[in-house]
C-alpha cells in the first residue's frame, strides 16, 4: 500500500502540485476574506444546503419560511441585505459585532435551525451541490453558524483543485504532455480572480466549472485514444452528475453523444463492445439522472431551472425569430438605427459589460470593481489572446483535422451549446420583462478551454521567449490575485 501511495505521488507532476497548493492558498482566501452573503446568492445557497441538513428536506414549500430563524438572525447580525451591492454600507465586524451575535444566538429557540425551506431562489436548482456541501455542514454540526458557513464554503474551494486538474489534463491532450504549456492552461483556469471567487462562496458554479473540466478531458481523450468502457461510463456519468449540479450542464449533451456516437461508431468492429460500449455509458446518464426526475416529480420539486420555452412564430416582433436575431446582433455589435433597441444589461455594450468586465473581476453582488481603464487593459488582453490562439489554430488547421476532425468539432459544440443556451434563456428574461439573466461568470465552465487558448497562444514562442512568456502569465495572475483580494478587503473592511 505504501508503495502504491509513492508511486501515485511520483505520478503526479511537480508544477500540478505546486500549482493546486496556490490555487488552494487562494481560494481558502477567498473563503475566508469574503464577508457572509457577498456573494451573488449565497443567501439562499446557505439555505437550501440547510434544509437539507436540518430539514424539512429540498427547499420551496410555500408554507415554511425562505430561511431558518437561524439564517435571518445570521444576516442581520452581519448586516448582509443592507451591504449587498450597495457601496456606502458595510458589513457588521470586529469583536462587538460578534458578542452581539453570540447573545442574540442564546436567544434563539430550539428549531431555529430547521424551520426554513421555504421557496428560495436556488430552491429550483437539482441537489447535487447541496448533498455535498451539507457534509461539512453536518460535520461541523455543533459549531455556531457561522463556523459552518465557513465550512461549507472551504468544502466548495476543493473543487477549484479539480478544475485545475482537468485543465491539466484537457491541455496534454491538446498540446501534447509539455508541462509548461499545461502548467499555464491549468493556471488560467484555477488562479483567474473571478473563477476563485465564485468558486470558493456557497454555490454549485465551482462544482459546476470542475466537472465540466472532467467531461472536456474525457471527451477530448476518448476521440483521441478510443474508448474504453470504463472511460465511456465516467465521460457519461460525469455528464449525469454536471446536470444534476445545475441545468445549464444540459447543453453538454450535444457534445457528449457526439463523442460518445463517434467512440461507438469506431468500436463497430466488435459489434457486441460496441453495444457494452454505448448502453453502459448512456445508463451512466440516464440513471441518476432518471431517479432524480422521479424523486423531484414525487415532491412536487422542478426537475430542471431556466429551460425556456423557444420563440413563436416568424416575422419581427417580440418573441420572433427576427426578434431573437436582433437580440444577438445587439448583445456582440453596436445597433444599426433600423432595429428596435433591446434593453440587455442595462446601458452600455453589452458583451463588454458582461464577458469582460464581470469575467473579469465584479466581486461581491457585482458591484465591487477596479477603475473602468483596467477593464479596457483586460479587453485589450483578451483579444490579443483571442487573435493569437485562432491564428496558432489555423496555422495548424490541416494537422488538427488529419489527426481527427472529432476533436475539434466535440469542443466546438459544447461551446456553441453552452452559448446559445445562455442567449436564449436571457433572450426570453429580457422580453418576459424580469430583466437580463446573463453574468460572466456562466461562461466559465469553458475556463479550461480558455487556458488551452493562452496556452496554445504560448506555442508561438520557442524557448526562453516561451519561459519568459509563461512566467509573465503566472505572475500577472497571482499579481491580480492580490490586487483583487484586496479590492475586496478595502470595499467590506476599510
Amino acid at each position: 500500500m505504501k508503495r502504491r501511495l509513492r508511486a501515485a505521488r511520483r505520478a503526479v507532476p511537480g508544477p500540478l502540485v505546486a500549482l493546486l497548493a496556490a490555487v488552494l492558498l487562494t481560494g481558502m482566501a477567498w473563503a475566508l476574506l469574503v464577508p457572509p452573503f457577498q456573494a451573488p446568492d449565497e443567501q439562499s445557497h446557505a439555505g437550501y444546503v440547510q434544509s437539507l441538513a436540518e430539514g424539512p428536506g429540498l427547499p420551496g414549500s410555500g408554507a415554511r419560511s425562505i430561511f431558518s430563524s437561524e439564517q435571518l438572525a445570521g444576516q442581520d447580525a452581519v448586516n448582509s441585505d443592507q451591504t449587498a451591492g450597495n457601496l456606502l454600507a458595510r458589513t457588521r465586524w470586529g469583536a462587538a459585532a460578534w458578542h452581539a451575535w453570540e447573545r442574540q444566538d442564546a436567544r434563539l429557540p430550539d428549531g431555529a435551525r430547521g424551520d426554513g425551506g421555504g421557496p428560495n431562489p436556488a430552491s429550483s436548482n437539482p441537489p447535487l451541490f447541496y448533498l455535498y456541501d451539507a457534509l461539512p455542514y453536518l460535520a461541523a454540526t455543533h459549531a455556531d453558524y457561522f463556523a459552518r458557513l465557513t465550512a461549507m464554503r472551504l468544502a466548495a474551494v476543493l473543487w477549484l483543485l479539480v478544475l485545475c486538474t482537468g485543465a491539466w489534463l484537457l491541455a496534454g491532450e491538446l498540446l501534447g504532455r509539455d508541462r509548461l504549456l499545461q502548467l499555464v492552461a491549468a493556471a488560467v483556469a484555477g488562479l483567474l480572480p473571478m473563477v476563485a471567487f465564485v468558486s470558493a462562496q456557497i454555490g454549485p458554479d465551482g462544482m459546476l466549472y470542475a466537472l465540466w473540466s472532467l467531461v472536456l478531458w474525457l471527451g477530448v481523450r476518448i476521440l483521441r485514444r478510443g474508448a474504453t468502457l470504463a472511460h465511456a461510463v465516467a465521460l457519461l456519468g460525469l455528464t449525469g452528475a454536471a446536470i444534476l449540479t445545475k441545468a445549464t450542464s444540459f447543453a453538454l449533451l450535444p457534445g457528449v453523444l457526439l463523442a460518445l456516437g463517434v467512440a461507438t461508431w469506431r468500436a463497430r468492429a466488435d459489434a457486441r463492445r460496441a453495444l457494452r460500449l454505448g448502453a453502459a455509458a448512456l445508463a451512466a446518464l440516464a440513471l441518476p439522472v432518471l431517479v432524480w426526475a422521479l424523486v423531484a416529480r414525487a415532491v412536487d420539486h422542478p426537475v430542471a431551472a431556466q429551460i425556456s420555452s423557444g420563440p413563436a412564430g416568424g416575422g419581427s416582433g417580440a418573441g420572433s425569430w427576427g426578434d431573437l436575431l436582433s437580440y444577438m446582433w445587439q448583445f456582440y455589435l453596436p445597433r444599426p438605427p433600423f432595429l428596435d433597441p433591446v434593453n440587455l444589461t442595462g446601458g452600455g455594450f453589452p458583451a463588454y459589460r458582461i464577458w469582460v468586465l464581470q469575467g473579469w473581476g465584479a466581486f461581491g453582488w457585482l458591484e465591487v470593481r477596479f477603475p473602468d481603464p483596467a477593464y479596457k487593459a483586460f479587453a485589450a488582453v483578451t483579444a490579443a489572446v483571442v487573435v493569437a490562439a485562432l491564428a496558432r489554430l489555423v496555422h495548424a488547421w490541416r494537422r488538427v483535422v488529419r489527426a481527427d476532425a472529432a476533436v475539434p468539432l466535440f469542443i466546438v459544440t459544447v461551446a456553441v451549446a453552452l452559448l446559445a443556451g445562455l442567449h436564449w434563456t436571457d433572450y426570453h428574461h429580457v422580453r418576459s420583462g424580469a430583466g437580463p439573466f446573463m453574468q460572466g461568470r456562466y461562461l466559465f465552465p469553458l475556463m479550461p478551454l480558455a487556458g488551452v487558448a493562452v496556452a496554445g497562444a504560448l506555442c508561438w514562442l520557442r524557448g526562453t521567449g516561451r519561459q519568459l512568456a509563461a512566467g509573465a502569465v503566472l505572475g500577472g495572475l497571482v499579481a491580480l490575485q492580490l490586487f483583487s483580494l484586496g479590492l475586496v478587503a478595502v470595499r467590506f473592511y476599510a
